[in-house]
């Protein structure tokens, strides 16, 4: 997790009653060059995490594996995957 994506999660988390109770949704949609079946299983165990305490309702996610660099996540199946995902909200 970077250390700004981490600053923003500190905010939301000290403002959290502003959030509970609201029926907000959250996605995640993120990539990584790895394509290793764990590159994402810390960050998707802290998305958890946050729409859990933060009682978000989860709308899907698109893990982008393989996606180094713009031309290959343009060749890639993520962004269909998002695009029907931010269709399906």
């Amino acid at each position: 997790m970077s250390t700004q994506l981490k600053t923003v999660i500190d905010r939301f988390c000290s403002y959290n009653y502003s959030f509970t109770g609201k029926h907000l949704k959250s996605a995640l949609l993120t990539i990584a060059w790895n394509q290793d079946d764990w590159t994402f299983e810390a960050l998707v165990s802290h998305y958890k995490t946050l729409v859990r305490y933060l009682e978000l309702e989860d709308q899907g996610r698109v893990l982008g594996y393989g996606c180094g660099n713009v031309s290959m996540t343009k060749h890639s199946k993520y962004p269909q995957e998002a695009y029907q995902l931010g269709y399906s909200l």
